[in-house]
Protein backbone atom coordinates (compact mmCIF):
# COMPACT_ATOMS: atom_id res chain seq x y z
CA UNK A 1 0.00 0.00 0.00
CA UNK A 2 1.37 3.37 -0.49
CA UNK A 3 2.46 5.62 2.34
CA UNK A 4 1.31 8.87 2.56
CA UNK A 5 3.90 12.22 3.45
CA UNK A 6 3.15 14.15 6.54
CA UNK A 7 1.13 16.94 4.01
CA UNK A 8 -0.93 14.66 2.51
CA UNK A 9 -1.65 12.56 5.31
CA UNK A 10 -2.96 15.83 7.47
CA UNK A 11 -4.96 16.80 4.30
CA UNK A 12 -6.28 13.26 3.92
CA UNK A 13 -7.50 13.70 7.79
CA UNK A 14 -8.78 17.36 7.48
CA UNK A 15 -6.49 17.78 10.16
CA UNK A 16 -3.52 20.33 10.82
CA UNK A 17 -0.42 18.89 10.17
CA UNK A 18 0.62 19.95 13.83
CA UNK A 19 -1.95 18.02 15.06
CA UNK A 20 -0.56 15.06 12.94
CA UNK A 21 2.91 15.59 14.14
CA UNK A 22 1.16 15.84 17.89
CA UNK A 23 -0.15 12.31 17.32
CA UNK A 24 3.12 10.95 16.51
CA UNK A 25 5.22 12.29 18.62
CA UNK A 26 3.40 11.47 21.64
CA UNK A 27 2.57 7.77 20.05
CA UNK A 28 -0.87 7.73 19.80
CA UNK A 29 -0.09 6.73 16.11
CA UNK A 30 2.73 5.04 14.48
CA UNK A 31 4.99 6.17 11.43
CA UNK A 32 8.36 5.50 9.86
CA UNK A 33 10.53 7.96 8.85
CA UNK A 34 12.01 7.57 5.26
CA UNK A 35 15.88 7.68 4.39
CA UNK A 36 15.57 11.51 3.96
CA UNK A 37 13.68 12.12 7.24
CA UNK A 38 10.68 12.94 6.25
CA UNK A 39 7.35 10.99 7.86
CA UNK A 40 5.87 7.69 6.30
CA UNK A 41 2.34 7.60 7.35
CA UNK A 42 0.54 3.79 6.71
CA UNK A 43 -3.28 5.01 5.51
CA UNK A 44 -4.79 2.51 7.59
CA UNK A 45 -2.68 3.75 10.89
CA UNK A 46 -3.99 7.62 10.15
CA UNK A 47 -7.91 6.64 9.64
CA UNK A 48 -7.33 4.77 12.53
CA UNK A 49 -6.66 7.64 14.87
CA UNK A 50 -8.28 9.89 13.00
CA UNK A 51 -12.01 8.33 11.34
CA UNK A 52 -11.83 10.00 7.79
CA UNK A 53 -14.33 13.12 7.34
CA UNK A 54 -16.77 13.62 4.28
CA UNK A 55 -14.69 15.10 1.62
CA UNK A 56 -16.19 18.72 2.72
CA UNK A 57 -14.62 18.52 5.81
CA UNK A 58 -11.48 16.87 4.83
CA UNK A 59 -10.26 20.27 3.11
CA UNK A 60 -10.56 22.34 5.99
CA UNK A 61 -8.01 21.22 9.17
CA UNK A 62 -9.12 20.58 12.36
CA UNK A 63 -7.79 23.59 14.78
CA UNK A 64 -5.09 22.27 17.43
CA UNK A 65 -5.20 23.51 21.26
CA UNK A 66 -2.68 26.30 20.21
CA UNK A 67 -5.31 27.72 17.37
CA UNK A 68 -8.32 27.35 20.12
CA UNK A 69 -5.59 29.30 23.01
CA UNK A 70 -4.95 32.07 20.74
CA UNK A 71 -8.84 32.06 20.08
CA UNK A 72 -9.49 32.05 23.35
CA UNK A 73 -6.88 34.95 24.72
CA UNK A 74 -7.94 36.85 21.40
CA UNK A 75 -12.05 35.91 23.39
CA UNK A 76 -10.70 37.07 26.31
CA UNK A 77 -8.98 40.50 25.17
CA UNK A 78 -12.38 41.09 23.53
CA UNK A 79 -14.10 40.73 26.55
CA UNK A 80 -11.94 42.46 28.63
CA UNK A 81 -12.72 45.80 25.42
CA UNK A 82 -16.35 45.03 25.64
CA UNK A 83 -15.81 45.04 29.97
CA UNK A 84 -14.79 48.80 29.89
CA UNK A 85 -16.66 49.89 26.79
CA UNK A 86 -19.74 48.88 28.89
CA UNK A 87 -17.91 50.85 31.76
CA UNK A 88 -17.50 53.98 29.91
CA UNK A 89 -21.29 54.09 28.36
CA UNK A 90 -22.48 53.74 32.27
CA UNK A 91 -19.77 56.82 33.18
CA UNK A 92 -21.19 58.45 29.94
CA UNK A 93 -24.66 57.33 31.12
CA UNK A 94 -24.28 59.01 34.56
CA UNK A 95 -22.34 62.32 32.91
CA UNK A 96 -25.75 62.95 31.06
CA UNK A 97 -28.18 62.18 33.57
CA UNK A 98 -25.86 64.93 35.81
CA UNK A 99 -26.29 67.30 33.39
CA UNK A 100 -29.93 66.66 32.75
CA UNK A 101 -30.41 67.16 36.50
CA UNK A 102 -28.76 70.02 36.13
CA UNK A 103 -30.50 71.55 33.35
CA UNK A 104 -33.57 70.97 34.65
CA UNK A 105 -33.20 72.98 38.08
CA UNK A 106 -31.70 75.70 36.39
CA UNK A 107 -34.85 75.84 34.15
CA UNK A 108 -36.83 75.98 37.15
CA UNK A 109 -34.94 78.69 38.32
CA UNK A 110 -35.34 80.47 35.20
CA UNK A 111 -39.30 80.13 35.07
CA UNK A 112 -39.04 81.37 38.94
CA UNK A 113 -37.14 84.36 37.84
CA UNK A 114 -39.62 84.96 34.83
CA UNK A 115 -42.76 84.98 36.66
CA UNK A 116 -41.20 87.33 39.65
CA UNK A 117 -40.08 90.24 36.86
CA UNK A 118 -43.74 89.60 35.01
CA UNK A 119 -45.33 90.05 38.49
CA UNK A 120 -42.89 93.21 39.30
CA UNK A 121 -44.42 94.64 35.67
CA UNK A 122 -47.59 94.34 36.63
CA UNK A 123 -47.10 96.28 39.46
CA UNK A 124 -45.42 98.52 38.05
CA UNK A 125 -47.78 99.06 35.50
CA UNK A 126 -50.71 99.35 38.22
CA UNK A 127 -48.73 102.21 39.57
CA UNK A 128 -48.10 104.02 36.29
CA UNK A 129 -52.41 104.52 36.03
CA UNK A 130 -53.33 108.10 34.86
CA UNK A 131 -53.39 110.77 37.99
CA UNK A 132 -54.55 113.69 36.35
CA UNK A 133 -57.14 115.49 37.73
CA UNK A 134 -60.40 115.12 35.75
CA UNK A 135 -62.40 118.02 34.95
CA UNK A 136 -65.93 118.21 36.60
CA UNK A 137 -67.90 117.40 33.59
CA UNK A 138 -71.11 119.75 32.92
CA UNK A 139 -74.16 117.60 34.13
CA UNK A 140 -76.11 116.18 31.70
CA UNK A 141 -79.01 117.51 30.00
CA UNK A 142 -81.82 115.25 28.99
CA UNK A 143 -84.05 115.34 25.90
CA UNK A 144 -86.65 118.02 27.19
CA UNK A 145 -83.77 120.41 28.32
CA UNK A 146 -81.75 120.34 25.16
CA UNK A 147 -85.20 120.81 23.11
CA UNK A 148 -86.40 123.44 25.11
CA UNK A 149 -82.86 125.15 25.75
Amino acid sequence: MVKLSLNKAAKEAGIAKSTLLDALNSGRMSAEKNEKGHWEIDPSELFRVFPKTSSENSEKPIQTSFSNHQKTIQNSALEIEVKMLREQIERMDAERERERSQLTDQIEVLKEQAERQSADHRQALAALTDQREKAAEPPKRGLWARLIG
